[in-house]
């Protein structure tokens, strides 16, 4: 249907975003004009000079790995999936890519993909090419955990092996040769030889002698000679990695890889990413470490710690990348922080910083629009728009913020958590305002104000997971509950206050919506749907109301009588979040089918769809002066899309409905 009505596609302005938790996501392409990275199920293309970037866009589930290949040519990535079901591994022409990246395309999947390989099943752990790129090795999950080589030109599995006794977590090809494959993991590190004649795989157990270690990370030196494993127990393991090709069984082996060193010092939390970088100047190779601890340091040939070079980031380091040039480092954490360094470590800059949880809610303070307020897992950020840089961050370690709103005089951020209570900040400082302690027994879901907070006392409501609406009176002091209303059997999953704040509308997930006089604090009138209510909102002049949820379907209703006018379609998914422009003339919606529409109210039917989003869209807004869209999705993703002019869209709308549309 959406398809013969051809709705305009929402242009992306911005998106901050990084799925940090993702071992060697964040990688420098070989012409060091782009970089490479993961978020959720999108792979993004970024060109460094431009900061243009393109998604690609295939995947069904989080992106688990990415590579790039030597020549540069192709990239590939792998994902996560249901378990029992196989999990796709994709191969892109990067190549071309980069020149839809530079143009400025934006969703570029369908261009860009080459083939599809399917054969692990529930998760792609890693992947690795060969030194020619016309092999691609791939290793299974911990439910698969086999290892399987293809041939790149027609996507054939030529043969596959399990990887180990124990779970494998890493593979890597060797540099100069396009037989031999190291993979690591659980107690396991192992040598392979690609025989392509027969094809067959060999393989050949490192001699650990009485160590034993979980090896999550591994890095070769440029001459094949060596490798070096990053460890849990926070130790790196030298291993000497020449082997005999494969022989007759009778012949003795007389070459195995065999490790050959342990360095000392032990990291905090793990090594969780490795690099070996070549000296020019001496041909000695230091090791780059990334512990879990944020620390980014250098192993000496001796494997000692070089004391002079050091660097602390903000999270586990995930990804190390070197620049083409070897003079920058690109760093991700698992915080989703990118940095870029110098590579003796001398100068750290933080490149961006996002999300590393689901954003539950989204708030622009009243009648700006150049600041933004984002709740998640841990705290509350503010931003600004027209750079995307993140100004201020409040944090409540081990909680989660559910719901966030800007005062209209913009002296307290309002905010609820999962440990039910009420939080109040200084948006300029962010330090604590006021807590309203056992605001709720479970978790505060939704907040919404009622008053201008510039005389007090004013009012807010909140309601909780336990099914309780609470109205609070806010005084300079102390804050008051004026009443407490339990007529919903589920979490309210939204608050709408009406213009003049004498009414107000839950969504609950009991099946229910309840509008709610705030003057006599007795229930006006109630309508009931076979769904989960996830968003509400009154229209502008206050005759109707809109409603969406588990059904996939927007709802009009009657506020007097709270009949239902008519219901739509919304989409293929839940419908998770609504907003309405001033007017009532348009609104928008976000749903977990990953996309982001712009609705004509009164004929119901979507005049433009936004895509780019990698996972269900979690909350949007229109900034106040109409001139963009703001969705925050389950990945942490925040996009900025340009929001067409109201005579652009009913131009659409006027050719889509016919010359008889008025």
């Amino acid at each position: 249907w959406e398809r013969e009505m051809n709705p305009l596609d929402l242009k992306i302005k911005s998106v901050i975003g990084f799925s940090g938790n993702v071992t060697g996501a964040l990688q420098y392409s070989p012409c060091g004009r782009f970089v490479v990275y993961a978020l959720g199920s999108l792979v993004v293309v970024k060109n460094v000079k431009t900061d243009k970037e393109s998604f690609l866009d295939g995947h069904t589930h989080e992106v688990t790995c990415v590579r790039i290949s030597r020549d540069g040519r192709t990239l590939a990535s792998g994902q996560k999936n249901f378990a029992g079901v196989k999990a796709d591994v994709i191969i892109w022409d990067f190549d071309e890519a980069k020149k839809m990246c530079s143009s400025g395309a934006v969703m570029i999947g369908d261009a860009c993909i080459i083939r599809k390989l399917k054969q692990h099943l529930g998760k792609v752990q890693d992947i690795g090419f060969s030194r020619d790129s016309d092999y691609i090795c791939t290793l299974g999950g911990p439910d698969d955990n086999a290892l399987v080589v293809w041939r790149v030109a027609d996507g054939e599995a030529l043969c596959g092996s399990p990887a180990a006794p124990d779970s494998a977590l890493c593979v890597m090809w060797l540099h100069g040769r396009n037989d031999r494959i190291v993979t690591a993991g659980h107690y396991n590190c192992r040598v392979w030889q690609v025989d392509f004649s027969l094809p067959k795989l060999h393989a050949m157990d490192v001699k650990m002698g009485q160590l034993r270690r979980v090896m999550q990370c591994l890095s070769i030196t440029d001459d094949d000679h060596f490798a070096f494993f990053g460890t849990h127990t926070g130790d790196v393991i030298k291993v000497k990695i020449d082997r005999n090709d494969i022989h007759s069984p009778n012949d003795p082996d007389t070459t195995c890889p065999t490790m050959v060193g342990c360095s000392k010092h032990r990291f905090a939390k793990g090594v969780r990413s490795i690099r070996c970088v070549l000296n020019e100047n001496t041909g000695n190779t230091n090791i780059l470490v990334g512990a879990g601890d944020g620390t980014v340091t250098y192993l000496n040939n001796s494997m000692n710690v070089v004391t002079s070079c050091k660097a602390e980031l903000m999270g586990a380091v995930k990804s190390l990348s070197l620049s083409p040039s070897k003079n920058e480092i690109l760093a991700g954490t698992d915080l989703c922080n990118k940095y870029l360094m110098s590579a003796d470590l001398s100068h750290v800059e933080l490149k961006m910083s996002c999300h590393h949880g689901p954003v539950n809610d989204i708030s622009f303070p009243e009648g700006c629009p150049d600041l933004i307020v984002t709740s998640s897992v841990g705290d509350i950020r503010i931003w600004n728009v027209r750079i995307r840089q993140e100004l201020l961050r409040i944090q409540v370690p081990n909680l989660e913020c559910l719901c966030c709103q800007v005062t209209p005089t913009g002296s307290s951020l309002v905010s609820g958590w999962n440990d039910g209570r009420i939080r109040a900040f200084y948006p300029e400082t962010g330090r604590m305002k006021f807590v309203i302690p056992d605001a709720h027994s479970e978790k505060v879901t939704a907040i919404a104000l009622c008053d201008n907070d510039s005389h007090s006392p004013w009012r807010m409501v909140s309601g909780g997971a336990e099914g309780k609406v609470r109205i609070w009176n806010v005084h300079s002091s102390h804050q008051t509950l004026v009443a407490s209303l339990k007529e919903h059997r589920g979490a309210i999953n939204c608050l709408k206050v009406n213009r003049d704040g004498s009414q107000c509308i839950s969504a609950s997930s009991d099946g229910s919506c309840i509008v709610w006089d705030l003057e006599r604090y007795v229930r006006i009138t109630a309508f009931f749907e076979p769904t989960v209510f996830t968003s509400v909102f009154f229209h502008p002049d206050e005759s109707q109301m809109l409603t969406c949820g588990s059904n996939f379907k927007l709802s009009y209703w009657d506020a007097v009588d709270g009949q239902a006018i008519r219901v739509i379609e919304g989409g293929d998914a839940v419908m998770t979040s609504l907003d309405v422009e001033p007017e009532g003339e348009f609104f928008i919606s976000g749903s977990e089918d990953k996309l982001v529409k712009v609705w004509h109210y009164d004929d119901g039917i979507p005049a433009a769809v936004g895509r780019g989003h990698s996972g269900g869209v979690k909350a949007v807004k229109m900034s106040p002066d109409l001139s963009q869209i703001v969705s925050v999705g389950a990945f942490g993703d925040i996009i900025f899309w340009e929001m067409p002019e109201l005579s652009e869209l009913r131009s659409h709308i006027d050719e889509i409905m016919g010359d008889d549309h008025k």
